[in-house]
């Protein structure tokens, strides 16, 4: 049991190791409202426009009103994407010969390893794999600086964890190319060229959620956010969420339960909710922030006898998540593009080595393709694929060959 619940969180912990060391160095910009409100004018306009084919929608019934506008947003997350988000192809093909250095966390950045692999591999790019479980972040850059790498690719760590070590690269003319952190690339200064799913990405994550569950409650749902607001990206998810419940369902109520690192590794985040939903006999949903604090939940709320009351879903769906759906204990999840992500950072490099802006101030818009997966037979097709996961649009991979000049 214990191995399969570090399983399980390791997704989550994957960055709360590195995050929890430099706590002092995030804790203001976790109420900053300039960053805060960026992703805010970004996600808006991503999840909340309505599409040109909708229908206008008149305000005479707000709840009427309020299930339309959440309704346009499901049905445009409904189904996988089949286009990536890019459509700038490069100004000329980038040389052969590159070497990257990809900075692979623990367990979870496994999934990263092919995608890496086949992106360079199209490039006739070398590909340097370097554990951060033998030998830490700081040191794993060092030595991809060591091994002449031109680029290097890091997920989920703050910036001011490897401080010193970025600055390094930044002399010897390395970038960090990275995805799942909140900072702004900003190359001339900070030597970051991408940060795809950060901010922007989560709140729209956040609004999908919220849309979901507004239309399958019928506008009455009374929900509880289980969340661990020390992490940037979770509060963007919540102020995403919080955001679609406030224009789209009056009759709705949002509340965020939350929960500590501690919780988590201890395996006490399911009894906390158990006692909240007893204390609070209002609410009927449970919005699970990440796949990572999910393990015992559902088994909590057997055991309880509230799986009956109270429906559940979640951001970022991992197997075991949609092996729930099939069996019918989880209402719904969304999906995250993972090896998409890797593709995102690639492309990166790719207009980087070519002179060529990377779109979207690197990448941080528009957020990354995810669809929600409500049924079953989704779950199973999704499980049925080599990686048990949604990989991002079936036919990528010879969407950005064809941007970069080499499809």
């Amino acid at each position: 049991m214990k191995k399969r619940s570090a399983w399980l969180l390791a997704p989550l912990l994957s960055l709360v190791t590195i995050t929890s060391a430099c706590s002092d160095d995030n804790s203001d910009t976790l109420s900053s409202p300039s960053s805060e409100s960026a992703a805010v004018e970004v996600g808006q306009e991503i999840i909340n426009e309505p599409t040109s084919q909708a229908e206008p929608i008149t305000d005479i019934n707000p709840v009427a009103a309020g299930l339309a506008r959440a309704q346009q947003v499901v049905d445009r997350h409904s189904m996988a994407p089949n286009q990536i988000t890019l459509t700038e192809p490069v100004s000329s093909p980038p040389e052969s010969g590159k070497t990257v250095a990809w900075i692979a966390c623990e367990i979870t950045c496994a999934t990263f390893n092919p995608a890496f692999q086949e992106a360079t591999d199209a490039l006739d790019w070398k590909l340097e794999i370097i554990s951060v479980a033998t030998v830490g972040n700081s040191t794993a850059i060092l030595q991809a600086l060591d091994i002449g790498a031109d680029f290097i690719a890091i997920t989920g760590t703050p910036p001011a964890t490897i401080a010193e070590e970025i600055t390094i690269a930044k002399e010897r003319g390395v970038g960090i190319f990275m995805c799942f952190d909140t900072t702004i690339p900003d190359p001339a200064n900070n030597n970051i060229f991408t940060n795809c799913a950060g901010e922007a990405s989560a709140y729209a994550s956040g609004q999908i959620i919220a849309n979901k569950v507004i239309v399958e409650s019928g506008g009455n749902a009374n929900v509880l956010m289980i969340n661990i607001p020390d992490f940037e990206i979770l509060v963007s998810q919540r102020e995403g969420a919080k955001s679609a419940y406030a224009k789209n369902c009056p009759n709705c109520t949002f509340q965020e339960l939350t929960v500590t690192l501690d919780q988590l590794l201890t395996a006490g985040v399911p009894d906390v909710i158990v006692s909240t939903l007893l204390t609070d006999d209002t609410i009927n949903w449970v919005h699970i922030a990440t796949a990572g604090m999910a393990y015992g939940i559902l088994d909590a709320l057997d055991k309880a006898g509230l799986s009956e009351r109270v429906k559940v879903a979640g951001v970022g769906s991992d197997a075991v998540g949609l092996a729930d759906i099939i069996t019918g204990r989880y209402e719904f999840w969304t999906v995250n593009p993972v090896p998409y992500s890797a593709w995102l950072m690639v492309d990166g490099m790719v207009r980087t080595s070519v002179g060529d802006t990377i779109p979207g101030n690197g990448h941080i818009t528009p957020p990354l393709p995810t669809y929600i997966v409500d049924t079953a037979g989704e779950a199973q097709k999704i499980l049925d694929t080599p990686e048990q996961e949604f990989k991002g649009p079936a036919m990528m991979e010879d969407q950005f060959k064809a941007l970069w000049g080499i499809g």
